[in-house]
């Protein structure tokens, strides 16, 4: 246990060290173990905070949340880190050489079409079997991209972002606090906080992370990966695979 926390704590002081510490061979359970510890922690927490706060004006819900309601909802989380993983790995090995400005362009584009794509499916009612096939071609070069990424890159890459939810762990100690007081501006500040220390933080270890990187090509391809991570999220809804309370419940709590 003392490891575990002696791993977990050099994501929120040092991520540069956090990054050389993903090389240890424990590190990847360690990884699950502190990922796996924040998902309970986080159905617990929003098991017991009041829908509408900080939103006063908030919807009631549709159905009771319970724990069950939220174990249901992290179960979505996974696949989410998993697509995260899969998409930092792809964008990284895209945006590591090459003039940036190009590159940033075109994983911009790449970024930017599943969105077009959702928004074509529900306005101009293209069938879901087309859409389906559009997105299948929309992953083939990324899928090419991801396949010149060596396994010990993924293995890496992966121990680090599972362990960078320890900052979502930390942070829930004073959601928890701040909840209780129903003080908005100070939940808003830790939730913020804690979202800004994640890119930053993020950033700075994928930076040290080997093969190590300069920062622009560490944070724009994180920074993509989150993007694309929410449009999964709106695409499955749309698709009907994510039911609307389980929606708002993955995107705001």
């Amino acid at each position: 246990m003392k490891k575990l926390l002696g791993f977990g704590r050099l994501f929120l002081f040092s991520p540069a060290k956090a990054a050389a510490a993903c090389a240890e061979d424990r590190a990847p359970l360690d990884a699950v173990k502190l990922y796996a510890l924040t998902l309970l922690t986080t159905a617990v927490f929003y098991r017991f905070k009041p829908y509408d706060f900080p939103d006063a004006n908030a919807a009631v819900p549709m159905g009771p949340q319970g724990l069950f309601f939220w174990l249901k909802v992290m179960l979505w989380q996974p696949l989410l880190m998993a697509a995260l993983i899969a998409f930092a790995g792809v964008l990284l090995r895209w945006l590591k050489d090459g003039w940036l400005p190009v590159k940033v362009a075109t994983a911009f584009l790449w970024c930017a079409i599943p969105l077009i794509l959702t928004v074509l499916y529900v306005k101009s009612g293209i069938p879901k079997a087309a859409f389906g096939v559009l997105m299948i071609l929309w992953a083939v070069p990324g899928l090419q991209v991801g396949r010149g990424v060596p396994a010990v890159e993924w293995r890496l890459l992966a121990t680090f972002l599972l362990g960078l939810n320890v900052v979502e762990l930390a942070a829930m100690a004073p959601e928890a606090l701040v909840t209780a007081l129903r003080w908005e501006a100070g939940y808003k500040a830790v939730v913020g906080l804690a979202g800004f220390w994640m890119l930053v933080g993020g950033a700075l270890g994928l930076k040290a992370l080997a093969p190590r990187r300069p920062l622009p090509r560490a944070l724009l391809p994180l920074l993509f990966a989150l993007v694309l991570q929410i449009e999964v999220v709106i695409a499955a809804f749309m698709l009907g695979w994510l039911p609307v309370e389980t929606l708002k419940a993955l995107l705001y709590g």
